[in-house]
């Protein structure tokens, strides 16, 4: 039997998992302030609409079996208004979760960050681990997480909540403000170079797209009592690292240049993915110098021909 699902936020994770979850026969309802993109006409529901209004979130998740949750008005480095953004993100969040529990929503599945965990003394990082953000991005991740866990707790409304580490792939914005792969690609394309955040030592758990729409999907049928689960590659990469696999996948030289760093940047992040493994039963399929020829080609770049299969 198809199930029956809501997508919140149809951004560059949310349209990547909205094709897997056509291709895998999911009735979808989708909420978004754009417009449908014409490759989903005809294939779901689509309704034009913001998250601050409980009559669209109702609408959209009326009849769900799953409602996954994928707004955020803010990226790790961004400066912000805390005020504004607990009530875009946190109070949004908690509204949500009452209707949810109106409409008898089983699950939630919830795309968290690993910014959660701000800076960790041991690595891989695992699900256990202290939670000390040092962003108000990743407060606000770890606080709409207590809410799911409490709702659960006090309703029943289940909850699978995925930590992602650093998602890159076809989708992403090369002119937005997050995701380094992209950022570069972009770069790469205007001709321009690369700007590398302090001396480039600093490292990230890259992780290919399609990965992580495999793991959204299976978190929402799994049978795990475990509500919290790492996604990731479980490999760490500096930037410097990331330049330079892109300048062996395109055969050409990079153009780059150092900039200051922020405080706001974890010095390194890698998770330990070993319940994604074992409890989902996933495994990453996409290394990183095919996903960033993969990437590349999506944007018209071309790749030396071994990377791309």
């Amino acid at each position: 039997m198809a199930l029956n699902a809501a997508v919140l936020g149809a951004g560059f994770i949310g349209q990547n998992f909205i094709r897997r979850a056509l291709q895998r026969g999911y009735n979808l309802r989708v909420l978004d302030h754009k417009n449908c993109p014409p490759e989903f006409e005809g294939k779901l529901t689509w309704l034009q609409g913001d998250f601050s209004s409980e009559e669209a979130v109702a609408q959209s998740v009326r009849g769900a079996e799953v409602v996954f949750h994928f707004i955020s008005s803010t990226v790790p480095g961004d400066v912000v208004d805390e005020g504004r953004e607990l009530m875009q993100n946190v109070v949004q969040t908690i509204q949500l979760l009452k209707v949810c529990v109106r409409e008898r929503v089983r699950r939630v599945v919830f795309a968290s960050s690993a910014s959660v965990y701000g800076v960790q003394a041991r690595l891989p990082v695992q699900e256990g681990a202290a939670t000390d953000p040092i962003s108000s991005h990743g407060i606000h991740k770890l606080t709409i997480e207590k809410y799911l866990q409490l709702y659960r707790y006090q309703h029943g409304l289940d909850c699978k909540i995925l930590r992602l580490s650093n998602p890159y792939g076809p989708g992403q914005s090369v002119l937005g403000r997050q995701g380094f792969v992209a950022i570069a690609i972009g770069k790469l394309m205007a001709g321009e170079q690369i700007e590398i955040r302090g001396d480039g030592s600093t490292i990230r758990d890259f992780v290919y797209i399609d990965d992580v729409t495999e793991a959204l999907d299976l978190a929402a049928t799994t049978g795990a009592i475990e509500s919290v689960f790492n996604v990731g590659s479980g490999h760490g990469y500096s930037l410097n690292d990331i330049v330079a696999a892109l300048a062996k996948v395109t055969g050409k030289p990079v153009a780059t240049k150092y900039v200051e760093g922020r405080f706001v940047d974890i010095p390194a992040s890698i998770l330990d993915i070993s319940l994604e493994k074992h409890i989902l039963g996933k495994t990453p399929k996409i290394g990183l110098e095919q996903g960033l020829a993969r990437t590349l080609a999506f944007h018209g770049i071309k790749s030396r021909h071994e990377f791309l299969n």
